[in-house]
């Protein structure tokens, strides 16, 4: 496995490379470490100054990371790209083929504000790997379950794998569960058919199925993590329209994370 963990050497991007190499460990994997900046000058003469400045003080941070994650036994490079973070990141994911992208987030009132609008939000609209990410409170040793949401609407196999691949070594349980808003017997019988089907696939891994009912999906989705406020919460992005729905136009989300929630968006 390969991880890459974008970094501007704050408090969340240093929180986030912790988790990086928790899974590093646990998965055998790489790790590189990533900054990316966009020098903004006044003068074209004092573009070469600036850029050599940054860059120099980027390594020396970069190294210094590395050197520590380094010694506990794990493979790990750096590098220093121009550009913005999103594009920068997203492209290098891309190319290289890495299985992971681990970013903290950004802000202090919330996965909306965290998220949305934010480096790391951008990169999880626009990566086409998944992307893990870390609010700065977040602590790996407080997690009891891996928690993924279920529209249950053509639901595709490669997600899942995706989902087991990526997560089977992080010895947790995994719990499924789908916000009821109103009767379907379609999604009924899909959840039964479902939840089959991944116990038998999957027959090592503690997996269990559970209902939310509410009113509306961002209220279920709320009282859900209220009642599991130990959960890595993870979300399919297949379907772009939804996704923006919870995030871009919720409140009740913004107040049910608060900052401590991890968020694993698999694409």
């Amino acid at each position: 496995m390969k991880i890459l963990v974008p970094t501007d050497f704050s408090d969340n991007a240093n929180n986030a490379l912790d988790f990086a190499t928790k899974i590093a460990l646990k998965e055998k994997a790489s790790i590189t470490l990533m900054f990316a900046f966009y020098a903004v000058y006044d003068f074209a003469a004092q573009a070469t100054e600036i850029v050599n400045q940054i860059e120099s003080d980027a390594r020396k941070a970069l190294k210094k990371s590395a050197k520590e994650v380094k010694e506990l036994g794990i493979e790990i490079e750096y590098k220093i790209a121009q550009g913005t973070v999103a594009s920068t990141v997203t492209a290098l994911a891309y190319r290289e083929e890495y299985d992971l992208i681990v970013m903290g987030t950004q802000g202090a009132s919330g996965i909306k504000k965290a998220l949305i609008g934010s480096n790391t939000g951008h990169v999880i609209k626009e990566s086409k790997v998944p992307v893990l990410a870390v609010p700065q409170n977040a602590k790996w040793e407080n997690w009891t379950k891996i928690s993924t949401g279920l529209e249950l609407i053509k639901e595709e196999e490669k997600f899942f794998n995706t989902l087991f691949k990526l997560t089977s070594n992080f010895d947790l349980p995994y719990e499924f569960f789908h916000v009821k808003t109103e009767d379907s017997f379609e999604k009924e019988i899909g959840l039964i058919g479902l939840e089959e089907v991944l116990k038998e696939k999957y027959e090592n891994e503690e997996i269990s199925f559970v209902v939310e009912e509410s009113s509306d999906v961002n209220s279920g989705i709320e009282s859900y993590l209220k009642k599991n406020p130990g959960s890595i919460l993870v979300m399919f992005y297949k379907n772009k329209s939804f996704f923006e729905y919870l995030f871009n136009r919720s409140t009740s989300l913004e107040m049910a994370y608060h900052t401590h929630v991890p968020l694993l968006v698999i694409k």
